[in-house]
Parts: C-alpha cells; structure tokens; sequence
C-alpha cells in the first residue's frame, strides 16, 4: 500500500420512509414518515447510512438525536483529513 487515502463524503437528503402494517381484519394501512438520509462514501463507495425520522413537530429529543447524527457524521468525514501529513 502507498499510504494514500481516499476521498471521504458526506450526502445528506430529506426521504420518506413507507411502511405498510397489516391492521386486524386483514385491512393493510400505509404509514408514511419523513426523516434525514446521511449516507457516507469513501472513494465513491457507501460504507454506512443513517436514517433519522423528523415528525412534522419536532421534540427536543429529535433535535439532540439529529444534532448527534450530523456531529458523528462530520468527525468520520474530517477524521481522515486530520491523518493526512
């Protein structure tokens, strides 16, 4: 190995998440519920994804848990930088 390493991202975008519950009575409802996709690439290549679910009001547990996700986030993506001579 020539000690080189790679290129480290961090994509964050809005999803949906659809979740389909069979109800009793063999009726099925669709749930529908909106969060925060944070997927990390390193040379182009996905190496893990975090899914954080924001309600239409959020609490201030939602904010910590969005705030600890974005934090780990960007120390994985800034760790490399700081090996780097």
């Amino acid at each position: 190995m020539d000690g080189s390493r790679g290129v480290r991202r961090v994509r964050v975008g809005m999803q949906l998440r659809r979740v389909r519950v069979d109800r009793p009575g063999g009726e099925t409802v669709a749930l529908c519920y909106p969060g925060m996709l944070l997927t990390c690439y390193e040379d182009a290549r996905k190496v893990c994804e975090r899914w954080v679910p924001l309600g239409a009001e959020p609490t201030e547990e939602d904010d910590e848990r969005l705030i600890d996700a974005l934090h780990a986030a960007m120390v994985w993506r800034n760790r490399l930088d700081e090996d780097r001579p």
